[in-house]
């Protein structure tokens, strides 16, 4: 596949130059950023989320952090929690299984971005499945987060220990 159609006709009608940077099979983005020898600092990891309200958010943070679910929630001001599998295959019905895209407004979906990703000089995000991802220097990716939300949303690196914190993806 290594662009799922939705994401490859948004970033065509934006205009957006990009490139894709092939990979072996991965299944975290954390993973992906090893394999494609990147920063993780630089890897979107894209998580859906929905509120008690049924609305979808999508948080964008690096590939190495977890999410603080409580830090979003406070920040959001109403409490969200993990979408399940089947509605994230209907969300991302051209996408592999767990293979979301960071560019939500692809989907018309609302986003919230981890501040530190704004200022990365390049972001790798997800192409729509595990062995792909789509380069997008910074001059081409902030303008597409037009109603992006922006807030301190990690939690701790991913590996350290968590000593029982369970607000953290």
């Amino acid at each position: 596949m290594a662009i799922a159609i939705t994401l490859e006709s948004f970033l065509n009608d934006n205009h957006v130059n990009y490139s894709l940077v092939k990979h072996r099979r991965t299944l975290s983005a954390l993973d992906s950023s090893s394999a494609a020898h990147l920063p993780c600092t630089q890897v979107v990891k894209s998580v859906m989320l929905v509120s008690n309200d049924g609305d979808y958010l999508m948080a964008g943070l690096s590939a190495g952090r977890r999410l603080s679910v409580l830090k979003l929630s406070e920040l959001m001001g109403e409490a969200y929690h993990l979408v399940d599998e089947e509605a994230l295959l209907s969300l991302f019905s051209d996408c592999e299984e767990g293979a979301i895209p960071g560019i939500a407004e692809a989907y018309g979906i609302k986003m919230i971005l981890d501040k530190p990703l704004i200022d990365e000089e390049s972001v790798y995000i997800e192409g729509g499945d595990h062995c792909h991802l789509i380069r997008l220097n910074h001059l081409q990716y902030t303008p597409l987060l037009s109603g992006t939300l922006l807030g301190d949303i990690s939690g701790e690196v991913i590996g350290s220990p968590s000593f029982g914190d369970t607000d953290l993806l």
